[in-house]
């Protein structure tokens, strides 16, 4: 497993080289070491390491336990906290911050060695465990869009079909706003209030992109200042049911309820564009609209 970055953090110099040295003789990249709290969040959204090994008791005012609590609300990151410290308090602590291990000073080699790739391979069977539950939670409603829906939405009748939106509408916010909400989180540095409106537009367009495409549509996206737009060019439902404005609908109301997850301002409108051969829809989201 060994050519990982690991990110040391020690505010002990010769610790610190000897730690360094240690994990690159293991065939680790170790690119740099830090010696406070603000250097190791610095370090840490610099490099992103896929694990960081921290000394709790640093200089300045932040503990490691502090930079790593900051480090994890925006990484997930396996982590090995290095301490001379063994009482409860700071246990209690360290568990919060769901630390992968600790080890106690000095730290002979072979412990060092061992909690290191313990640590990275719980990591790794932890990521693809939460890939697996991620493609379960989607796998329901992504064959039910891609297969069942436009033959369903075939046979309802007319008079039915409004209930059947809601219903749907309920069952796809219900499985798709956690998982929108869990993409902001893996692809932003900064909690979501604090992102530009055009940083929020840039990683919506990318996640209903990637659902879109998921569901064997090919899209187009673009994003500039308060503008954006996503052009469908090859809709999965369309070239079989081209005259089946429901499922349009549908697409429509897919739309303007995953827009508001954003909290942005302005509106989403569509530009629908049937050809004979097939069906081009863009999306326009315009953040200085006020017109719904």
């Amino acid at each position: 497993m060994a050519g990982e970055t690991i990110l040391v953090v020690e505010d002990e110099g010769i610790s610190a080289i000897e730690i360094q040295e240690c994990l690159q003789s293991l065939g680790y990249h170790v690119p740099s070491t830090a010696k406070t709290g603000n250097e190791a969040i610095h370090e840490a959204f610099s490099i992103k390491p896929d694990l960081i090994l921290m000394d709790i008791t640093l200089k300045g005012d932040m503990d490691g336990i502090d930079a790593a609590t900051i480090i994890k609300s925006f990484m997930d990151i396996p982590l090995i906290y290095l301490t001379a410290l063994d009482d409860v308090e700071t246990f209690n602590r360290m568990i919060d911050t769901k630390a992968n291990a600790y080890l106690i000073k000095p730290i002979e080699e072979a412990e060092l060695r061992n909690n290191v790739q313990l640590a990275l391979k719980n990591h790794e069977t932890r990521q693809k465990e939460l890939a697996d539950e991620k493609k379960a939670g989607l796998k329901d409603v992504q064959i039910f869009m891609r297969s069942a829906l436009p033959e369903l939405v075939t046979n309802i009748p007319i008079s039915e079909r409004s209930v059947f939106l809601s219903r749907f509408m309920r069952l796809f916010e219900q499985n798709m706003k956690p998982l929108f909400h869990q993409y902001v989180r893996e692809n932003s540095q900064e909690t979501y209030d604090s992102l530009s409106d055009e940083d929020k537009m840039r990683i919506y367009l990318s996640w209903i992109s990637h659902l879109y495409e998921n569901l064997g549509f090919k899209v187009l996206t673009r994003s500039r200042t308060t503008l954006g737009a996503m052009t469908v060019k090859k809709c999965s439902w369309s070239p079989a049911r081209p005259k089946d404005v429901f499922l349009c609908l549908i697409c429509q109301s897919i739309m303007q309820l995953t827009y508001s997850w954003t909290n942005l301002p302005g509106s989403v409108k569509e530009e629908p564009t049937t050809g004979i051969l097939q069906s081009v829809c863009k999306f326009n989201y315009d953040m200085d609209s006020t017109t719904p």
